[in-house]
């Protein structure tokens, strides 16, 4: 207020009374009045100045006071902040802690997983391995039984065109040997004629009608040569029939040898359709092997849990600096 009222006369100061009390005007020289005046003036600047200070105090204490309040009350509720992040941090640690504990039987247990998937495929691929090689061996025995069969299969084709051969061979005997019975038969038909045509001669000749001695001569000699052909007849019957017996015998040894063949034969085909079968599912599990074995280097669950635990590490250690 005396700074801002500088023309209105402030009341006297001790100092001020005390100056005038010591410093009578009546009693001092001219040179003393001078310098009581300039003493009164810088009194007077001096109590306005004390004035001021005296004021600024005021606001300064005013202004202290609402801090040191302002600072009370930040100070509580940092301390209610405080508090909170302290209970927060030790829920966090708790929570990490479990977390860690977690992720160890976790790793532990994706360890064990993964020993076991890894024994499981060394011995799956070492009996993959071993029934490759058996298929392998397999396969070139049955290359060389196919080897081996392609010459029993030409030998089949030789006994086939045999077997052909001997059919039009039989087939030809039995028209022959028809033939001949037939020819047999007429010659045996015309023979019966002529005998009976003799008989009749002989009934004419009982009745006297013909001389006797030249038909008995002829027919001696008629019976002679009908005994003769049906001799040669009957044989040469029994050796076309032992003939053909011999023949049928040879084909049907012939014939069972060929379906003895062909049996061996249906067999070692069956037998290599089904080593075949077998080393394409060999194949086609070596194959799902391989893509199961794949699938698992890419989706390996580890690599993720390896990062994890790098990132909760790092955070352990910010946490633990803190």
């Amino acid at each position: 207020m005396l700074a801002q009222s500088p023309r209105s006369t402030p009341p006297p100061t001790p100092l001020l009374t005390i100056l005038n009390a010591f410093l009578k005007p009546k009693l001092l020289t001219r040179l003393e009045k001078q310098v009581k005046r300039k003493a009164v003036v810088a009194l007077k600047e001096l109590s306005q100045q004390i004035q001021e200070t005296k004021c600024r105090r005021e606001r300064l204490l005013k202004d202290a006071r609402q801090l040191l309040e302002e600072k009370h009350r930040v100070q509580a509720e940092n301390q209610l902040f405080l508090d909170y992040l302290h209970q927060n941090s030790e829920r966090c640690e708790k929570k990490q802690e479990a977390l860690w504990k977690l992720y160890a039987q976790e790793c532990g247990e994706i360890q064990r997983r993964r020993q076991e998937l890894a024994s499981r495929y060394t011995q799956r691929n070492a009996a993959l391995r071993a029934q490759l090689l058996q298929g392998r061996k397999t396969q070139e025995d049955l290359r060389q039984q196919l080897q081996a069969l392609k010459t029993v299969y030409m030998v089949k084709e030789r006994q086939d065109t045999t077997i052909q051969t001997l059919e039009k061979e039989k087939e030809k005997i039995r028209g022959e040997a028809a033939a001949k019975d037939q020819e047999a038969h007429i010659r045996f038909l015309r023979e019966k004629a002529l005998m009976e045509k003799e008989l009749q001669e002989l009934d004419l000749m009982e009745l006297g009608q013909i001389s006797t001695k030249g038909l008995t001569r002829k027919y001696r000699a008629l019976a002679q040569a009908c005994k003769q052909a049906h001799f040669e007849f009957c044989g040469s019957l029994y050796r076309e029939n032992q003939q053909l017996r011999k023949e049928l015998q040879q084909l049907s040894q012939e014939y069972r040898k060929v379906e003895a063949v062909r049996i061996r034969l249906e067999k070692q085909q069956q037998l290599v359709k089904e080593e075949q079968w077998y080393l394409e599912a060999l194949t086609r599990g070596r194959q799902r092997l391989q893509a199961a074995r794949e699938r698992y280097r890419a989706h390996n669950p580890c690599l993720k849990e390896q990062s994890a635990s790098k990132t909760m590490l790092s955070t352990k250690s910010r946490t633990n600096s803190k």
